[in-house]
Parts: C-alpha cells; sequence; structure tokens
C-alpha cells in the first residue's frame, strides 16, 4: 500500500513568489505600451520551424485515436526526430518508449479492464488511444514536451546575454506572437502550445499570468533599447517562473476535470475516456518537468517522483494507471491530494484554485 505523505494530511503553507505578484507592480511610464515586433520575423525561423514540426507531430499522433488506425514506430520516432537532440538523454529514451507502446496500441480496442489488473493490449476506447495500463502516450509525448523541450529551451536562452532578438526567440518557444493575443482560437496569430494554455487560465482582465508575462516581455524590451541589463535579466527571469506556474495551474485545472469526471455515479464510456484523457495530461506534463534539470524550478524531482506514484504512473513504471478509473473511491483522493501539493508549493490562493478550472478563452468568447 502507498504510504501516506506528510503534505498530504498538513495545513497548506503559502508561499511567496518573488517577482510574480498578481500584476499589481508599477510599470515604469517609460515603459512602452506595446512589445515592438520589429525583426521578429527573421530572428525566429528556428523556433518557428520547431513549432511547425511540433504541431505536425501531434496531428500524426491524433490520428491513432480513429479505430482501426495504426502508426508504425519508425513513423512516430520520425516525427519525433527534431526534438530528440533538443532534450536530455533520459527524456530521449522515454520518448522512444512511448513511441513503441502508442505504436503497439494502435489499431487496437481497449477493453474496459478488469478490477486485478490491465488488459492484455492498448487500444481506442471513447475518441482516445490507451496502452495497456490505461496511459495515453500521446500526452506523454505531447505534454511531456512542453517541459522536456520547450521550457528547457527557454531556459538556456535565458542565460545568454539578452538582445532583441533573444526576446524574440524566446516569445516565439513560448508561442506567442508580439501582438499577445492572449486566445489560443484568436483568429489572428493564435496563441499556442504553453501560450495557448496560460491565455485558458487568464481572464482577460490585466491580473492573469498571461498578462503578466506580457507585461514583462515589454519590460525587457524596453531595457534591452536602455541598455539596462539586470533590469532585462530579472524580467526574463520572472517570465520563466510566471511560465511555470501557468502550468501548474493547467495540471490543477486538469485535476478538476478527473476528479468531476469520475466522481458521479457511473460515468459513461465517453466521460470516463474524457476523464483519463484529462489525467493523461495531467501525467504528461508532470513527467516533462522530471527532465528540465533545473535546481531554480520549483517543483524538485522528489516532489515529481510523490505525484507521479500518487497518480499510479512513475516515471520507470509500473504504470497502473487503470486504477484511477476502475476504483475512483479509493484513488481519486491521490489526484486531489496532488492539487492541494502544487497549490501548497505555488502559493496559490483559493480564488485563484477555483479561477483554474475555468477556461476562460471559451467561457468568454475571445476568438476574435
Amino acid at each position: 500500500m502507498l504510504c501516506v505523505r506528510a503534505w498530504q494530511v498538513l495545513p497548506l503553507l503559502i508561499i511567496v513568489v518573488a517577482g510574480c505578484g498578481n500584476g499589481s507592480d508599477p510599470v515604469d511610464p517609460s515603459t512602452p505600451a506595446r512589445y515592438d515586433s520589429t525583426g521578429f520575423h527573421d530572428a525566429t525561423l528556428r523556433e518557428y520551424r520547431i513549432r511547425t514540426d511540433f504541431a505536425a507531430m501531434v496531428n500524426l499522433l491524433k490520428t491513432a485515436r480513429s479505430r482501426g488506425v495504426v502508426l508504425s514506430q519508425s513513423q512516430i520516432n520520425a516525427a519525433l526526430a527534431p526534438f530528440k537532440s533538443e532534450v536530455v538523454p533520459g527524456f530521449r529514451d522515454q520518448l522512444s518508449k512511448y513511441a513503441l507502446e502508442l505504436a503497439e496500441a494502435s489499431g487496437g480496442e481497449y477493453a474496459d479492464p478488469p478490477p486485478t489488473g490491465p488488459v492484455s493490449q492498448g487500444g481506442v476506447f471513447g475518441g482516445y488511444l490507451f496502452n495497456e495500463a490505461g496511459l495515453e502516450m500521446e500526452q506523454m509525448i505531447d505534454k511531456g514536451l512542453y517541459a522536456a523541450l520547450f521550457y528547457r529551451y527557454a531556459r538556456d536562452l535565458s542565460t545568454r546575454e539578452q538582445t532583441r532578438e533573444s526576446l524574440h526567440q524566446l516569445l516565439a518557444i513560448y508561442g506567442a506572437h508580439p501582438r499577445f493575443s492572449n486566445s489560443d482560437k484568436a483568429a489572428i496569430h493564435p496563441d499556442q502550445i504553453v501560450a495557448g494554455y496560460c491565455a485558458r487560465r487568464d481572464q482577460n482582465d490585466g491580473k492573469g499570468m498571461y498578462s503578466q508575462i506580457q507585461q514583462e516581455f515589454i519590460r525587457a524590451q524596453n531595457a534591452i533599447s536602455t541598455r539596462t541589463a539586470a533590469q532585462a535579466n530579472a524580467s526574463v527571469q520572472r517570465i520563466l517562473r510566471l511560465w511555470e506556474r501557468s502550468q501548474m495551474a493547467t495540471v490543477i485545472n486538469y485535476t478538476y476535470a478527473v476528479v468531476d469526471g469520475l466522481s458521479t455515479g457511473t460515468p459513461s464510456e465517453s466521460a470516463r475516456a474524457t476523464a483519463m484523457h484529462a489525467y493523461g495530461e495531467c501525467v504528461g506534463f508532470l513527467t516533462g518537468w522530471r527532465f528540465v534539470q533545473d535546481t531554480s524550478v520549483l517543483l524538485t524531482e522528489r516532489d515529481i517522483d510523490e505525484m507521479l506514484q500518487l497518480l499510479r504512473a512513475p516515471v520507470d513504471g509500473p504504470w497502473n494507471c487503470y486504477e484511477i478509473w476502475k476504483r475512483p473511491a479509493e484513488m481519486l483522493p491521490n489526484v486531489i491530494a496532488v492539487r492541494k501539493r502544487l497549490q501548497q508549493i505555488y502559493g496559490f490562493t483559493e480564488e485563484e484554485m477555483i479561477s483554474f478550472k475555468t477556461n476562460w478563452v471559451n467561457v468568454q468568447g475571445r476568438n476574435g
């Protein structure tokens, strides 16, 4: 039986994160109101290539959600090839494992697993592709790369001398455009990858994490223009911390979806599959952060390992993810414990936690 960690029962501690307040920091009157896009296109060709390759890879993996569609391991590895040199060797090995698991599951039908163990093979269930343990390999690859690739890339950019070009590159790998659409549904320059999820957590009131990141990009650019390197570096570091916090806000969002989806009587096949899809997103995001290897990140490797153990999906296995949907009364408290632990680590208020349940882009119709 899994031991109950002390942090599951201790009262939540409120941790104040320096430089990541509620957006009320005073703005220098000399700071421009907008981010200057001059030179953005030419400076970000490599980053946009990564974004394009990433979108193509994700679209390929999604085809295996359809019954009868078979993807070979070589097809998946070819789609992953552009990213393998950008991640640490440990996650490179994980990607190869995920590719094999996804290939073996594709084309199959996932039978409802018995209470005592997984099914013999993976397959499609409720419109998503799961491996035999009930884990969605598409999410392990897709969401794992958000930290293992995109955040690490951004962190490497942050260690250089800041220039207009490096700041453009940071903005592009974040997934935004100089117009800062604050919407992954915008008709022009929609936010993608990290920025897309960050926009969903932002109420568009100038106080959310997306809005704060936008302001820090403008501040950094102004500092570069006025040759105040320390200020530029400080803004870039605040961008990274807000980036990290926004990703954890999205993990929290998905924990709510898992619990809500599996808590109502006997869920339909579609409801169970949707909840387990949200669960796969949680596991994928957290696993990716396990391979960032950055001591400045608030979430430690030990934290992640404890959370993944609670979620029945430790990095090195065994995966027993099917227990979440087969034994919700027993297992959902583990999902809630992960949510509370994230709140404790990042000092999120109860008001923020409630806000994270909502996709504000959809609710506010920010698709123009």
